[in-house]
Formats: C-alpha cells, sequence, structure tokens
C-alpha cells in the first residue's frame, strides 16, 4: 500500500483519511460491535431466536419478517449486522486510507471485518441447527474476541506504537498479573457462557421447536461460574492493591479501581439473578455487564504501557480533499500525523 498523499482525482481514489477521522471511525466500530452483542442477547432472552427460521432471509417466502414480535425482533438484530459490517468496512477502507498508513491498524480493522462476516455466517447456521447450544456458545464468545479487537483498534487509533515507543507504567509483577486477569477473564466468560447454555433461556418461545441445552446440572455450571468469578475479583484486588503501593499514575490506578467495580457489579447482579430464578431482565443486564467487563479489562491491561499520542502538525492538513484532516473529536482526540509516510513510530511526541 503506498503511503503517497496525492489528493483524490479524475482517476477516482478515494481520498485521504487523518488519523482523528479514523479514531472516530473506531470508536463508531466499538459502539457497534457491543450493540450486536447486546441485540443478540435479546433476541435469546425473549425467545426470539427462531422467530425468523430461515436465513438471510426471514422465511423461505419472504426477506422481511411478519408484523410481530418475535419475527421483528429477530429481523432487527440481522439489520443490525448489517450496520454493523458497514461501519467496519469503512474502518477498513480508512485503515488503508489513512496518512501516515499504520500496518498495526490495518490488520486489527481486517480481522474485525473478517470477525463480523463469520459472525454473520455462524448465526445463520444456529438458526438452521434450531439453537444449538453450543453453536450459541460461540457465537456469543467469538463476540466477545470482536470486542477485544475493537477496542484494541480504538487504543492504537492515535497512539504512537512502534519501536521504542511504548513505556512500562507498573511493575513487572502486576504487567504480569494483568496478562493472568485477562486469560482467567476468558475462562470465567467460557463458564458463564457454558451456565447459560444449561439455564432456562434456550431462545426459542412456546410453539417453537424446542431448542436443546447443555446436558448439565444448572446449579452445578453455576457453581463453578460463580467459584471461577471469585477468584477474577481476588486476582483484581491484589492487582488493585499493588498499583496502589507502587509508584504508578494516578489514571492508572484509577482504571484498576473502575474494574474492580465493574467487576463487583457483575458478580451482585450474577448472583442475584440465580437466587431470583434468571430473569430475563437481569440476564440481559448480566450480558451489558460483561461486555462492559471486557472492555474495562482490555483499557485496564493497555494502561499499563504509555505510548504518546500521536501529533497534530501535518504539512498536509490544509488539503481540501483529506477527510476530517486537523478536527478533533474532543478529549484525547488529536488530529493527523499524516506528514510521516512510513508510519507513527517517527512522529512528534505531543
Amino acid at each position: 500500500m503506498s503511503a503517497s498523499h496525492e489528493p483524490a482525482g479524475p482517476s477516482g481514489r478515494l481520498p485521504v483519511v487523518s488519523p482523528g477521522l479514523f479514531h472516530r471511525l473506531a470508536i463508531a466500530s466499538l459502539v457497534m460491535v457491543s450493540v450486536i452483542v447486546l441485540t443478540g442477547a435479546l433476541v435469546r432472552l425473549t425467545g426470539s431466536g427462531l422467530g425468523c427460521p430461515d436465513w438471510p432471509s426471514c422465511t423461505q417466502q419472504h426477506l422481511t419478517p411478519a408484523l410481530s414480535f418475535h419475527p421483528l425482533i429477530e429481523f432487527a438484530n440481522r439489520i443490525v449486522t448489517v450496520v454493523l459490517t458497514i461501519v467496519v468496512g469503512a474502518a477498513v477502507v480508512g485503515a488503508f486510507r489513512r496518512r501516515p498508513f499504520r500496518r498495526d491498524l490495518a490488520w486489527l480493522a481486517v480481522g474485525l471485518l473478517v470477525g463480523v462476516l463469520a459472525q454473520a455466517g455462524l448465526g445463520g447456521l444456529v438458526v438452521y441447527t434450531k439453537l444449538n447450544p453450543y453453536l450459541v456458545m460461540v457465537h456469543f464468545l467469538a463476540s466477545m474476541a470482536l470486542i477485544v479487537d475493537a477496542v484494541v483498534l480504538l487504543h492504537r487509533s492515535n497512539r504512537r506504537y512502534g519501536p521504542g515507543s511504548g513505556r512500562p507504567l507498573a511493575p513487572p509483577a502486576v504487567r504480569l498479573g494483568s496478562r493472568g486477569l485477562v486469560a482467567l477473564l476468558a475462562v470465567v466468560l467460557a463458564a458463564g457462557t457454558a451456565t447459560t447454555g444449561a439455564g432456562p433461556h434456550a431462545g426459542n418461545s412456546q410453539g417453537q421447536v424446542v431448542a436443546k441445552r447443555i446436558p448439565v446440572a444448572l446449579r452445578d455450571m453455576a457453581e463453578l461460574h460463580s467459584s471461577l468469578a471469585i477468584l477474577l475479583v481476588g486476582l483484581a484486588l491484589g492487582l488493585v492493591v499493588a498499583l496502589h503501593a507502587g509508584e504508578v499514575p494516578e489514571r492508572v490506578r484509577k482504571a484498576g479501581r473502575i474494574l474492580l467495580a465493574v467487576l463487583l457489579a457483575q458478580a451482585a447482579v450474577g448472583y442475584t439473578q440465580y437466587f431470583t430464578h434468571l430473569p430475563a431482565a437481569l440476564v440481559e443486564v448480566h450480558v451489558v455487564g460483561a461486555t462492559v467487563l471486557v472492555i474495562g479489562t482490555v483499557q485496564f491491561f493497555l494502561a499499563l504501557t504509555h505510548h504518546p499520542l500521536e501529533a497534530s502538525n501535518s504539512p498536509i492538513s490544509s488539503s481540501s480533499t483529506t477527510l476530517g484532516l486537523g478536527e478533533h473529536g474532543g478529549g484525547s482526540l488529536v488530529a493527523s500525523s499524516a506528514g510521516n509516510p512510513r508510519g507513527s513510530a517517527e512522529a512528534p511526541i505531543v
């Protein structure tokens, strides 16, 4: 991919994208990936998983659903998937037209698009197998992997990454513990998804084909899930204590406290939903919490290493054919550093 800065002309080349605009595309991607997780959970918890028994059309005879509750909920989730694909597709184009071009951002954006397309196909397979619980598990866990990709893409989108650009902000033991935290979270999510697969919310409703459940006692799966969650809370608490005992920037300590608070809230919701016999509304709240928890854990992990923001003193910022140059999204957003065609590793530090 050429890193030249020629404006779009009669040849039809796409205009150049600034780091500021690409950062906003990364924000939109993370928002839409989160929305698809929540709407997918809504489909299952309302029993609408087979509201559209065919795919990609709702039924064999009609593309769109009938005007009834379950088909509308299921089809709305498919529409969200289409919007998500468009947004992520725009991020991929933006990654390749971004100046300076960043190979890491291009890989992350392409991975996000491939994941979204694979998820759409997997969703169709879930429908055709009448909500096979193991495929439903994979579908949810793959969505969590997309969340991780989107968070990393957003974090990197306006920061310098390259040889020597990172500076550790926490002791080696804490950074090692943070890796264990991410790994343990993955295990907790898998156990939680299996618990759901053994529970009453199969994704279908009365009058539809009864979806199979995982043949394990719900109580046993719930106890395993809760035990792992307690370990996760304990590890997070230990990391937060270690951060407050050492010379660590306050923003890193704050990230740890926020993560611990989310963990405790998620644990409280989990225990409440179990002892109240899994009401659908609380299960949806628990899914929201899981999404926030994944975002918070990845952000905490990334916060332990400092990467400076890209600079905004680009000589191309005055070009009228460049999209979004010189624009700030507010807060930590910065405009382009497009003057360096070899990537952001040589951009001046702000």
